[in-house]
């Protein structure tokens, strides 16, 4: 499995990673620190090198999360890709925007490490 997780701070990124490992060693992670890093990198992926799923923070600046999305479904090789849009703060008319716009999931941010490896637990549907 491959993740991609597109945030613009390299803590979070770091958090990720870790707990990732944790969650499952064998998924291959990818990162990027903004939208346009994020879309190169999707770019040059294939059928056989896509990430099965993108993390994809909501605020960012240059390229936010929304416009990220939006360019994110127009590349039809990425079409089977599960994004997860995150923040520190989502109000709830984000959710059908977001979804509209094609995100499968909308969801806060974990709050501890020990949330974040059971998000991600749960999202992947790996075994406890």
């Amino acid at each position: 499995m491959i993740i991609l997780c597109i945030d613009d701070d390299p803590e979070d990124i770091d958090l990720f990673r870790d707990a990732i490992q944790i969650v499952d060693a064998s998924i291959n992670f990818l990162s990027a620190t903004g939208g346009r890093e994020a879309l190169l990198l999707l770019a040059s992926s294939n059928g056989s090198n896509c990430p099965e799923f993108a993390f994809l923070d909501i605020n960012m600046p240059l390229m936010d999360g929304k416009e990220t999305l939006k360019r994110i479904r127009e590349v039809e090789h990425l079409g089977s890709m599960q994004v997860v849009m995150l923040s520190t703060g989502v109000a709830n008319w984000d959710h059908s925007e977001y979804k509209a716009l094609g995100a499968n999931q909308v969801m806060s941010k974990a709050s501890s490490f020990h949330g974040l490896c059971d998000m991600l637990k749960s999202i992947l549907r790996l075994e406890s």
